[in-house]
């Protein structure tokens, strides 16, 4: 199967064919060594392998190496059972896809390293009785630079027990909070425990931790909703009143990559009132004071931190600070429905949506005008529509 034919069998997966590709140059442009840790507790394997490592040849095919942790009884039960267990061409066992189970008498990163260069999955295998597990991922990640670990249980995700919906995201800098009444598996109790572990020792506030189900890991790592419960650091929102400590050039960038077109030169020595801005440069808003109340100049979030909560932070920086607000989108953006979800009024016209929120009825005849009065700031040729 070419890389063609790969790319289009993901995407029939997930759907979500520009946001796949969005992923996919991200992860591409990682160390090989980085990408994710990935690992699949022993029921999982025992039951879902099938599922699991026809996922895994996808990313082999696309030249993406997971570091994937299995336990020593799982891989036994593989080497015995597993029904894709033979020899390749080269004369090499197989799991539908190479590998090769890393010494761990040698220093790790080059283990990996190596295998990844002879186009092999690493595979190191765990033993609970020689190193607890969440001390072994720390480890791991921490020489490999890597920022996200995949934990795969055939239970899935963490649901909430009035709605029945996945929970999608938890943020905490120490212990998680759960909806009253939630009832855990046994590997989503280890989960959440691994969880806690692993975010009361790192500090990185790109760094994650996803539990997702064997049948549905591709959604999980090439769409922005994701399939999984991610768990990571509360996301830490700078307001900025002045460019002090900003770094502009990075701003811009980060707006730019967002809208998928170059800004004018104007915009450039355009001041903001207020500056929302995520310490790593993932997400901003650009506020601008007016008569009326804020105008929301820019919301930017860059496209694989969409599904980490960070433009939802932001927006509550925003209403907590900035009110009256408004703004106003083009009518082929996205965001548009979830602005319609949480304005207080629209309008339309054939080149925007304008919208506001806690605005005084009286100012919005005027505040419409202002909106319609602001120059375009970005040059129009599209590479793909984003917020504003």
């Amino acid at each position: 199967m070419n890389s063609k034919d790969v790319l289009s069998r993901v995407f029939e997966i997930t759907r979500d064919p520009r946001d796949g590709l969005l992923f996919l140059k991200e992860f591409q442009s990682l160390s090989p060594e980085s990408f994710a840790i990935l690992y699949a507790d022993s029921e999982t394997i025992f039951n879902s392998s099938e599922a699991l490592f026809s996922d895994l040849k996808l990313l082999y095919q696309l030249d993406l190496f997971p570091f994937v942790v299995l336990e020593v009884d799982s891989f036994q039960y593989l080497k015995v059972f597993f029904p894709l267990e033979q020899m390749n061409a080269d004369g090499e066992r197989s799991l539908g896809f190479s590998y090769q189970v890393v010494d761990r008498n040698q220093p790790l990163k080059e283990e990996v390293i190596s295998s990844i260069r002879q186009k092999k999955i690493p595979i190191l295998l765990w033993d609970d009785e020689s190193e607890k597990l969440s001390a072994l991922l720390d480890r791991c990640r921490s020489i490999l630079h890597s920022s996200k670990v995949i934990y795969v249980s055939i239970d899935g995700p963490l649901k909430d027990p009035n709605t029945n919906k996945v929970k999608s995201i938890l943020q905490s800098d120490s212990r998680l909070t759960l909806p009253d009444g939630t009832a855990l598996s046994r590997s989503q109790n280890e989960f959440i425990q691994l969880s806690e572990d692993l975010l009361s020792k790192i500090e990185d506030p790109k760094f994650s931790i996803v539990l997702t189900s064997p049948f549905t890991l591709l959604t999980e790592l090439f769409t922005v909703k994701g399939s999984g419960t991610l768990v990571k650091r509360k996301n830490k929102i700078k307001v900025c009143h002045s460019t002090d400590d900003v770094d502009m050039q990075r701003v811009f960038q980060l707006i730019e990559e967002s809208f998928g077109k170059p800004l004018k030169p104007e915009f450039y020595k355009t001041k903001f009132d207020v500056l929302f801005l995520e310490e790593s440069y993932r997400a901003c808003a650009w506020m601008q004071k007016t008569e009326h109340g804020f105008l929301l100049s820019k919301f930017a979030v860059n496209g694989v931190a969409r599904g980490a909560g960070v433009g939802r932070d932001i927006w509550d920086q925003i209403l907590e600070h900035c009110r009256p607000l408004f703004w106003r989108s083009k009518p082929d953006n996205n965001i548009n429905k979830w602005y319609m979800s949480v304005a207080q009024g629209i309008e339309k016209d054939d080149s925007w949506y304008y919208y506001w929120l806690g605005l005084n009825q009286s100012l919005i005849p005027a505040t419409i005008q202002t909106l319609k009065a602001q120059p375009e700031d970005f040059f129009s040729k599209v590479v793909h529509p984003d917020v504003v």
